[in-house]
């Protein structure tokens, strides 16, 4: 299983309620554009998300008589995982069942929010069953942010749990590992490649965006120097090595 998350595992348990229902930092759904998608033409060998199935092929375009009375025209949907089930989805109903997969600029920014921080842990519930309830709606949900906020909340009760000899239930687990694999292979389609590879493309995603931060710090205390102690610095020969050695210091890889 691979993780994503800080290691801070100190958050208060909290009781089930209004407050424990999981929302983004941003106020907004991440899947805003796609959540009112308005497209309703797909076409053939085009990928789709089709909720819990997660991505689908659209196969072929059929008419179908599935009570033997009206016949619709429906999409033949084949998903990625299972090569053995077939979903028939009716094109005038496509805007409301699927959504066109996200953009590779969606990706990029979902993974640079993770690497700021933007994504706080939300409180655990501690009745399970209202806990796996709200885990089904995240899961048969449209919004990743929702997603990685409920995994990093899961990934954290695991340490918890661990450090006290214990286990996640068998439900969190199974809703963990839900998330992980739908998120992985939608982000996999859309980069073009494996989903396996997913983990290390964000790890390097990662590590890069948090660059410019560190620069800044460092450039932002280079300037406190120079105004600080302008003549101790002009004759430090040593300070501009140092200089040379914070800019140019090996990143260290985030937490996960």
């Amino acid at each position: 299983m691979i993780m994503l998350y800080d290691k801070t595992i100190n958050a208060p348990q909290q009781r089930c309620g209004s407050a424990a229902l999981l929302t983004n930092s941003n106020g907004g759904n991440m899947m805003e554009n796609h959540s009112n998608n308005e497209k309703t033409v797909y076409t053939l060998n085009e990928y789709v998300s089709y909720g819990t199935s997660g991505v689908c092929k659209i196969e072929s375009l059929e008419q179908r008589s599935f009570d033997g009375e009206h016949e619709e025209s429906y999409y033949k949907l084949r998903p990625l995982d299972n090569s053995n089930s077939t979903f028939y989805v009716p094109i005038d109903r496509a805007a409301e069942r699927l959504r066109p997969l996200l953009t590779k600029e969606q990706i990029y920014q979902l993974i640079d929010e993770m690497a700021d921080g933007k994504l706080e842990e939300t409180e655990w519930c501690s009745n399970s069953r209202e806990r796996r309830g709200i885990f089904q709606n995240i899961l048969h949900g449209d919004d990743y942010r929702e997603m990685i906020q409920m995994m990093r909340s899961l990934y954290h009760q695991q340490e918890r749990k661990r450090k006290t000899g214990h286990r996640l239930s068998s439900a969190d687990v199974a809703a963990m590992h839900a998330a992980e694999n739908r998120m992985y292979q939608e982000f996999g389609v859309v980069l073009n490649i494996r989903p396996e590879e997913v983990h290390n493309f964000i790890l390097k995603r990662m590590e890069g965006s948090t660059a410019p931060a560190k620069c800044s710090s460092i450039c932002s205390a280079i300037i406190t120097l120079l105004m600080v102690m302008p003549d101790l610095i002009a004759s430090s020969t040593a300070f501009l090595p140092l200089i040379i050695s914070l800019i140019t210091a090996p990143k260290k890889n985030p937490a996960v």
